[in-house]
């Protein structure tokens, strides 16, 4: 059982995995543009593992600001995971160890979070499933990251490889699976629409680290309202 369940955490990683590469491939290259070696680009993906925040930061070494900055803005970006572990904690209360589940939980991320919810809506989580699926993801954002670095020396204009659409792509992927019913998409869009309002009245700075998080919160509880009227 536990090895099925092992089995396919690495299976159910393999999407993400396959929509990481391109992403840690390009900040690898990234990484190496600002200055990094190969080794100090592989451990911060190692460490952080949060290619939003990541990229933050390499814009902001780019842009010749302090690590203080680079700090915060990673802090109000990642807040979001906050919500997203909460959420969690009903289906893996009493069925997962915590001191376990706390391990890894390092390994939560927008993608590994939806994949998860999704399966633990007619299964029920454990240990190895939860293993398979975030530590398997990790080593492919790790494993790309690094590739990306040592080939840093020979790609000078990563946007020419057409590489900015996987994020999206997988995210409304990702989106796609989840929806069940019409609040479900009265959430999704109503969160969209707060997230480029937002990004829109606020300066390009507090906008990109604002907007996600605002919109979080707010489909969050519409989200729960909806549940609650079900």
């Amino acid at each position: 059982m536990q090895k099925q369940e092992l089995r396919q955490g690495i299976n159910d990683s393999v999407p993400i995995i396959l929509g990481y590469l391109p992403l840690g491939l390009a900040f690898g290259v990234l990484a190496n543009e600002v200055g990094m070696s190969i080794i100090q680009a592989t451990v911060m993906s190692f460490l952080c593992f949060t290619g939003a925040g990541q990229y933050i930061a390499i814009g902001v070494m780019q842009a010749g600001g302090a690590v203080f900055t680079i700090i915060m803005a990673n802090v109000l970006v990642n807040l979001r995971y906050l919500l997203f572990s909460t959420s969690m904690v009903p289906y893996l209360k009493g069925r997962v160890p915590t001191a376990l589940g706390s391990f890894l939980s390092y390994g939560l991320t927008d993608e590994t979070y939806a994949v998860a919810m999704k399966r633990y809506q007619d299964h029920s989580p454990t240990v190895s499933y939860i293993a398979g699926l975030n530590l398997s993801s990790h080593i492919g954002w790790v494993a790309s990251t690094l590739l990306g670095a040592i080939l840093g020396g020979y790609m000078s204009n990563t946007e020419r490889l057409g590489l900015g659409f996987a994020l999206p792509a997988m995210y409304i992927c990702l989106l796609v699976f989840m929806i069940k019913r019409k609040s479900d998409v009265f959430v999704a869009l109503s969160s969209a629409l707060l997230c480029l309002v937002v990004g829109y009245f606020l300066p390009a700075t507090m906008g990109n680290l604002f907007n996600i998080i605002i919109a979080t919160v707010v489909a969050a509880s519409l989200g729960m309202l909806f549940n609650e009227r079900d």
